[in-house]
C-alpha cells in the first residue's frame, strides 16, 4: 500500500508540475513594421487647423507610383473613417487622405469642433496596406 501510495503522489507532483507549466504562453511577436502618429498625442486639444506628424519603422516612406516593393510605402489617414479592407485599395473618399507624396507630414484643417478619430495605415505604391504593418489610432478634441 506504501508503495502505491508514493507512486500516487508522485504521479500527482508530475501532473501538476505539467499543469503549471502549460500557463505559460510565449508573448505575441510584435510587428516587424508599424505606422505612428508622433503629434499630436492621444487625448490633444487641437485648433480648427493643425499638422499631423506621422512616421514608420520597419519600412520607408516612398512617393505612391503605383508599384509593390517591399519594405516601401506611404501613409494614408483615416479621419472618422473606419479602416477598409487590409486585401482592398485604400479609396479617395471624405475623410481618407493619401500622402502619396513619401511626406510624414499632413496639415488637417476644417475639422468640426469635437472629438476626431484619426487612424494612419501604410500601404504600398499601388494604395493596397502593406501586411503586418501596425495601425496607430488617437483621439483629438478640435477647439
Amino acid at each position: 500500500m506504501t508503495d502505491a501510495r508514493g507512486i500516487l503522489a508522485g504521479t500527482m507532483a508530475l501532473a501538476l508540475g505539467l499543469l503549471a507549466g502549460c500557463g505559460e504562453r510565449p508573448a505575441p511577436a510584435a510587428p516587424a513594421a508599424a505606422s505612428h502618429i508622433l503629434s499630436p498625442r492621444d487625448g490633444d486639444t487641437v485648433p480648427w487647423e493643425f499638422l499631423l506628424q506621422l512616421g514608420v519603422t520597419g519600412a520607408t516612406a516612398v512617393p505612391a507610383d503605383g508599384m509593390r516593393r517591399e519594405g516601401e510605402g506611404h501613409h494614408h489617414v483615416f479621419v472618422d473613417a473606419d479602416l477598409t479592407p487590409a486585401d482592398s485599395t485604400i479609396p479617395k473618399t471624405d475623410g481618407i487622405y493619401h500622402i502619396g507624396s513619401g511626406a510624414d507630414t499632413l496639415r488637417l484643417t476644417g475639422l468640426a469642433a469635437g472629438s476626431h478619430r484619426i487612424i494612419t495605415r501604410f500601404a504600398y505604391g499601388d494604395h493596397v496596406p502593406m501586411p503586418g504593418v501596425a495601425t496607430d489610432t488617437i483621439w483629438v478634441f478640435v477647439e
